[in-house]
């Protein structure tokens, strides 16, 4: 055979190395941004029974744990993901928010509380909508036809819970971007952790700063997804939200004790701990798939 003849073999197999060097060039550069693109929408849609749960558990104040999520999967295995598709879509700019917008806020005003603040609003902006309608058709879905209440428009930004909801992303990111790294350093050396690989290390040490994470962020989340199917309040000033949703909060553990409040962690850590993990664990393989390319 020629020379001739042997190069087109060989040209193919060229091409294709080129776009594979091409393809780890723009993931490098990128790296944040499709955590935010392929991450989000990943562990959002995976979750969605739990955050479905805790919609249920926000107007159910007698069921237990194991009670809620009967009712998340009572119309079946594939009925427990109703009202995901749209938060899947919002969750692309929702961890977008989580990545460069968190350590964009954090260059500029080197001020990690700042940071998730800014990036907490900002994701909230994007994803406030899907979330409070998600929340509608799931608790529609368990009442009768007298009971349900009406959906909230996608085109509006805001609306009674949003203040919690921001509040509620800002406490919910700490655990990755604030906790994690003196987690790691406790989880370092515990018995039976100390022989674990670095990423089963950094696994179980934000999975630990995520459950704390969830358990500050519980509050704030179980008021927006009240708030989310208690239309009334739309019709009230801000202050007159503010103490509705603050003497719902207070009276519901007063009376109730700490059996309610035990179950309604349980169901926020049950989602806020795996999603964040997930979307960590997501965040380091691009990361490390981005290092490919130097």
């Amino acid at each position: 055979m020629s020379l001739q003849e042997a190069v087109p073999v060989h040209a193919p197999t060229v091409a294709a190395d080129a776009s594979i060097k091409d393809l780890l060039a723009v993931v490098q550069r990128n790296a944040d941004m499709l955590s935010g693109a392929v991450g989000g929408p990943l562990v959002v849609g995976t979750l969605t029974p739990q955050r479905n749960a805790m919609t249920l558990a926000a107007k159910d104040v007698q069921s237990s744990f194991f009670g809620i999520y009967r009712q998340v999967f009572a119309r079946g295995f594939t009925g427990a993901w109703r009202g995901g598709s749209i938060t899947c879509v919002a969750a692309m700019p929702q961890f977008t928010a989580i990545g460069p917008v968190y350590l964009w806020c954090d260059n500029k005003f080197n001020s990690p509380a700042v940071a998730m603040l800014g990036a907490a609003a900002f994701e909230s902006v994007f994803t406030f909508s899907a979330q409070r309608r998600n929340a509608q058709i799931q608790y529609n879905a368990t009442v009768p036809a007298s009971q349900q209440v009406p959906h909230h428009s996608v085109y509006r930004v805001a609306g009674a819970g949003f203040v919690p909801h921001v509040l509620r992303n800002s406490f919910a990111q700490m655990g990755i971007r604030l906790f994690a790294p003196y987690s790691y350093q406790v989880v370092s050396v515990l018995p039976g952790v100390r022989s674990m690989n670095e990423r089963s290390k950094l696994l179980v040490s934000d999975l630990t700063s995520s459950v704390v994470a969830s358990t500050l962020s519980m509050p704030f989340n179980h008021v927006f997804s009240w708030a989310a199917c208690t239309p009334e309040l739309d019709k009230m000033s801000y202050l007159q939200r503010a103490t509705a949703m603050s003497s719902w909060l207070v009276n519901n553990y007063r009376q109730q004790g700490i059996r309610l409040l035990g179950r309604d962690l349980a169901v926020r850590i049950s989602y806020t701990a795996a999603l964040y993990t997930g979307y960590r664990s997501v965040e380091r393989f691009m990361v490390d798939l981005s290092k490919g390319a130097n």
